[in-house]
């Protein structure tokens, strides 16, 4: 090969030359170009016979990965199969994903992430779901919420709902928004679930049960004053005078003027007088 000068290194040679003029293109190595062009041809070449590294970086530090994800033809999925990294960003911190999801590429950012990107790279503006968000690409949006993304990650003071506010994307703000409000929703579910399954559990005489039960609803929702009385009465059939006094009083400060919680009170109480 004329470009080793005679050496019998045209690896070193291939990987050394560089384009020189200023520009977008200054940097860019052979294997930049075959990934611009979309040559998967010329990519084999450099990556199997020559064993180019397939993360040469150029002046800004981007890979040749990111230009095959502009052509379609397979160069891309052939780079990530030949071990380059889908993770790898720019001088400035921005990954692949962060291209692809502002860009609206869903196609590779559904490839990079099946390859096992991180779905939350942070760059200066912020995760690939602030981009996303940012430039109203709803497609990209929703696949990064779909691969669990930190929709409540905040960067520089934004998070990705100020960002799609921002862009006026009505589309990505339903999206972000309505997937805020599900983990509530999901929460009342289940402490509704819980609260039910202890009212059957009390029913049928499952005290030890019954306060498993209306204990587990109380972590999801800590404020309900009749999951202490309920409680409460558990522990009055258990012949735990304490522990029903403890939630008599914590339901009795909730709610000071109810029935119930003064005679949970008055029960435990007595309770505790008689032992």
């Amino acid at each position: 090969m004329v470009l080793d000068m005679g050496r019998g290194c045209p690896k070193e040679a291939i990987e050394g030359l560089r384009v020189e003029e200023a520009g977008k293109l200054q940097g860019f190595s052979a294997l930049h170009i075959a990934a611009t062009r979309g040559s998967l041809r010329v990519c084999r070449y450099l990556v199997e016979e020559l064993l180019i590294d397939v993360d040469l970086v150029d002046k800004e530090g981007r890979t040749p990965l990111l230009f095959a994800t502009y052509h379609n033809g397979g160069t891309a999925e052939y780079l990530l199969d030949h071990g380059a990294d889908q993770d790898k960003a720019n001088n400035d911190g921005i990954s692949l994903l962060h291209y692809a999801a502002e860009s609206g590429n869903c196609e590779m950012l559904e490839l990079f992430l099946a390859k096992g990107a991180y779905v939350d790279p942070v760059a200066a503006h912020g995760t690939p779901l602030h981009g996303a968000a940012g430039e109203g690409q709803y497609g990209a949006v929703k696949i990064l919420l779909d691969h669990n993304a930190d929709y409540n990650k905040m960067v520089n003071g934004v998070t990705p709902l100020m960002a799609a506010r921002d862009a006026n994307s009505t589309e990505c703000i339903k999206l972000l928004v309505k997937v805020q409000e599900e983990p509530m929703l999901k929460r009342e579910i289940v402490a509704s679930e819980l609260i039910s399954l202890g009212s059957i559990s009390l029913k049928k005489k499952d005290y030890a049960v019954a306060a498993k039960l209306y204990s587990r609803a109380m972590q999801l929702d800590p404020d309900d004053a009749v999951l202490f009385s309920d409680r409460s009465l558990c522990w009055l059939h258990m012949g735990d005078g304490r522990k029903a006094l403890l939630d008599a009083n914590k339901c009795r400060k909730m709610r000071p003027h109810w029935p119930k919680a003064c005679r949970r009170q008055g029960e435990a109480l007595m309770l505790l007088k008689v032992a």
